[in-house]
């Protein structure tokens, strides 16, 4: 026995001796590739840590791949070539975690070889791009890259229990989702969360399908969108997935009090270099509802499911392969008659919603053309019911909603090189839509002028085929597209030329952009009496933009847009019943025409540090004005907010491998707009009746302050990390939205979220 004691105290000695002997660090793979997808042998790789020096660097070998170890801690990583022009990105290294990336290179004239441009891809007018490693330092955002963009300027959430944004002044309809470039549907939990009418939003939800472990970075285009990109009036939300680890098995927990994440990554084939992503995540809401926290006494549960798989193949092509699905519900079940306190007490309310979609993108050459062709279906399923317990008084008696929309979605794309510095991009893209869709409202005094019933089927082929074409000429750069879109549906189509020029210089981009984009309509719209045949509602869009690099490593950005949009539907003869002003749940009984118009335009600014010397932040404002047509002149929309004001900022101190991070968010806002309400009509009919011809009621400005405090430690082979966030410090009570209560028989101000704490331990090895 004393032998066996021994021996332990022996291996345990040892492996203490080991330990302590063992080199922390954190690997970094990657490959750098041109524009055209060719791998840049040869490319220069670097690594600067609070120095002009670098700590580390390589260079890429024939397939333009490279690995680095560095030593836990956050890096400038700048990668250069001659005849590209160089990047450079924020870094952060970890034990336990290989960093993988891919770093695209753009070929350029000499004059633009010294210019270096932050991680944005190319073709960045209008272009905000998101890591993940951003997304996760930003506090109380619950790990979405979506809610980390009300940082930047002219984005404001419509509400804090959901992702659904409202953009330069635009419904929050009007915004589309993508995975991997492949159009998919509502990629979001909780879709009815934060909503007037508690029903299914088209573009947001209490939290993203997609968890963060699995996401590489978002890139989100406005303002201006680029030949290739259409269906999106007020901008583009690309999701990029990252590829798994190539060299070892690596594995990802956390817990926190949204859920449990589990993920694992490795190789398939080592000498391929082919790998897989995997990620399971189970939440419930209801853990934060037993601390106190109010979420309406709803009980909510979702989990979701997200893998990739990568696999490189012959000259320099890769295949990538993904699928999601995610399921939520959340269930009020009605208090006895003696608690009631408000009209919701007495009902009974179920949503439910079931998402999953699956993909996959090619990319090859096989002669002087580059190629890449993607293929995706995803589908959506949201069910609402609401059943009133007992019938005092008129009120709404029963809700019912049951959609299901699918997307067959494909492209395919072909880029060559024109002569010197000069591209030619032509391709197609192919959606099939089938969209099915019922929505009635009873009441004790029904009447379908106002609760319409709706009950169809949406389903035709979108084509937009294009071409566009691209010249660099000394510091300046050319490019001018078409496109054309078509709906089969009712074979309704437009046209959509673009045109932007660039000037750059040593720390200076000027880019001058106009073109015209188009957007299909929200299902019930075709659905209403004598709607078949509406078009494609049309911005024409204008976008100057000045971007600089500022000493200190700061980078301003200042743009100014003019957004006239023609061609919105509206009701026939009330034109104030406008679609520009739609978001949850609006429906009209009367036949919708293509004649409502609006304009957007505004000033946006923001000023950026990245995460260098172990500080960063982002301040930045916006001035705006969103106005539509009533049929006299032109009044605020619904979304018109007037202005946005955001600083977020953070701060790490780095010790022997450890990190503790103090980060801030302050938040303030216009407040959103909601038609007045009529309460005479709205106690004669049971339910809150807005009504748009009466105008729209200003809420009070949004203010809101957030932090995040972070411990990090990194030890052989884990790196443990324990946060912290509160979103709303203060508790500020920022009003949702104002309604009709029928048990209280008045007008009732409901509030948006209160405190929120999100404790979290993660933990990578």
């Amino acid at each position: 026995m004393k032998e066996v004691r021994v021996f332990i105290l022996l291996v345990g000695l040892g492996l203490t001796v080991l330990s302590h002997a063992q080199e922390i660090t954190g690997n970094v793979t990657g490959k750098v590739k041109s524009g055209s997808g060719e791998a840049l042998t040869g490319a220069s790789i670097a690594a600067y840590q609070n120095s002009e020096t670098p700590v580390a660097g390589i260079a890429a070998d024939d397939a333009g791949k490279f690995s680095l170890q560095l030593a836990p801690g956050r890096y400038k990583l700048v990668v250069s070539f001659t005849g590209y022009q160089s990047r450079e990105s924020e870094l952060l290294v970890i034990a336990g975690k290989t960093t993988n990336l891919i770093i695209t290179l753009q070929e350029v004239p000499t004059e633009l070889e010294e210019i270096v441009v932050s991680p944005e891809p190319i073709s960045g007018t209008g272009l905000t791009s998101v890591s993940i490693e951003k997304t996760l330092r930003v506090p109380a955002n619950f790990f979405d890259p979506v809610r980390m963009l009300t940082s930047y300027p002219g984005v404001v959430a419509a509400n804090d229990q959901a992702n659904s944004i409202i953009v330069k002044g635009y419904s929050p309809n009007y915004v589309l989702w993508r995975i991997e470039g492949l159009d998919v549907v509502n990629p979001n939990h909780l879709t009815n969360a934060g909503t007037m009418g508690d029903k299914p939003t088209a573009n947001g939800g209490g939290v993203s399908i997609l968890s963060s472990q699995v996401l590489d970075r978002t890139d989100f285009r406005s303002g201006y969108l680029p030949t290739g990109y259409s269906n999106g009036l007020a901008g583009i939300m690309d999701m990029k997935l990252r590829a798994g680890a190539a060299d070892e098995m690596q594995y990802t927990a956390q817990a926190s009090l949204i859920g449990l994440d589990l993920a694992a990554e490795g190789p398939l084939n080592k000498e391929k270099g082919s790998s897989f992503l995997v990620n399971y995540r189970y939440s419930t809401i209801g853990l934060l509802s037993s601390m106190g926290i109010d979420f309406g006494d709803e009980a909510i549960n979702f989990q979701d499911l997200t893998f990739s798989v990568n696999a490189p193949h012959k000259n320099g092509g890769e295949l990538s392969v993904f699928g999601f699905m995610g399921s939520s519900k959340n269930v009020f079940n009605a208090k006895p008659e003696e608690e009631w306190e408000e009209e919701k007490d007495r009902y009974d309310i179920t949503s439910e919603g079931l998402t999953y979609g699956v993909g996959l993108v090619n990319h090859f050459k096989p002669g002087t053309w580059n190629f890449v062709a993607g293929l995706s279906y995803s589908s959506q399923l949201q069910e609402r019911n609401s059943q009133s317990v007992t019938v005092p008084v008129p009120h709404v008696y029963r809700e019912h909603y049951d959609s299901d929309n699918s997307i067959l979605s494909g492209f395919i794309k072909a880029t060559r090189k024109l002569g010197a510095y000069g591209n030619l991009e032509t391709g197609v893209r192919l959606n099939h839509y089938q969209q099915q869709l019922e929505s009635e409202t009873v009441t004790q005094a029904y009447l379908d002028i106002f609760t319409p019933y709706v009950r169809g089927q949406v389903n035709g082929l979108l084509l937009q085929p294009y071409a566009s074409w691209t010249k660099y000429i000394g510091t300046w750069q050319v490019n001018a597209g078409l496109q054309y879109i078509r709906f089969g549906f009712n074979n309704t189509d437009s046209w959509e030329p673009k045109l932007s020029v660039t000037k750059s210089g040593k720390n200076n981009v000027v880019t001058l952009s106009a073109g015209t984009t188009s957007q299909l309509q929200q299902t019930q719209n075709y659905l209403v009496t004598g709607s078949r045949n509406i078009g494609f509602t049309k911005s024409h869009q204008a976008l100057a933009e000045w971007k600089t690099q500022l000493p200190g490593q700061l980078k301003l950005t200042t743009n100014v847009f003019y957004h006239f949009i023609t061609d919105a539907p509206i009701v026939r003869d009330a034109p104030y019943y406008s679609t520009l002003n739609q978001w949850d749940g609006y429906l009209w009984n009367d036949t919708l025409v293509n004649t409502g118009k609006g304009r957007n335009y505004g000033l946006e600014v923001s000023l950026e540090k990245r995460f260098y010397n172990n500080l960063y932040f982002i301040l930045s404002g916006s001035r705006y004005e969103a106005k539509f047509y009533n049929g006299t002149t032109y009044q605020n929309s619904r979304f018109n907010t007037k202005f946005t004001s955001s600083l977020l900022a953070g701060k790490e101190w780095n010790k022997k491998n450890r990190s503790f991070g103090v980060h801030a968010r302050v938040l303030y806002l216009g407040g959103v707009r909601q038609p007045l309400i009529d309460l005479a009509l709205s106690q004669q009919i049971g339910t809150t009746i807005y009504q748009e011809q009466l105008g729209y009621l200003r809420l009070p400005d949004y203010f809101r302050t957030d932090l995040r405090v972070s411990w990090r430690k990194n030890k052989p082979g884990y790196t443990r990390t324990l946060s912290i966030d509160l979103q709303n410090v203060t508790s500020q009570q920022n009003t949702a939205f104002t309604y009709f209560d029928t048990f209280l028989q008045k007008e009732t101000t409901k509030y948006q979220l209160g405190i929120i704490p999100v404790l979290a331990y993660r933990v990578d090895f």
